[in-house]
């Protein structure tokens, strides 16, 4: 997973969608209620169309199958705390065997 910092506020992380299902209802619930928890902008863009990451329906509408590459753009002042927490869920494959 590539990290760019692009200033103090922003923060920028190429994700994989590495669980076998893909991104389906279960683990984008997991990244909205994440998401939910900071006072940040953070939105998921796959090939060009960024979508808000608290949006259950906008992420689910991505379609990303397993092999997914996806733009992860946190911004403002818990950015980093944000990136590092939505990170983790696709390392973890969103705890899916």
């Amino acid at each position: 997973m590539a990290t760019q910092a692009t200033d103090l506020w922003t923060i920028e992380k190429e994700l994989w969608v590495e669980n076998r299902l893909g991104l389906h209802a279960r683990p984008v619930a997991k990244i909205a209620t994440a998401a939910r928890q900071f006072e940040a902008d953070i939105s998921l863009e796959k090939d060009g169309l960024a979508v808000d990451a608290r949006d259950l329906l906008a992420v689910l509408a991505l379609d990303c199958p397993q092999g997914t590459r996806l733009v992860l753009r946190t911004r403002g002042p818990q950015a980093r705390e944000a990136a590092t927490l939505i990170t983790s869920l696709f390392a973890s494959k969103f705890e899916e065997t």
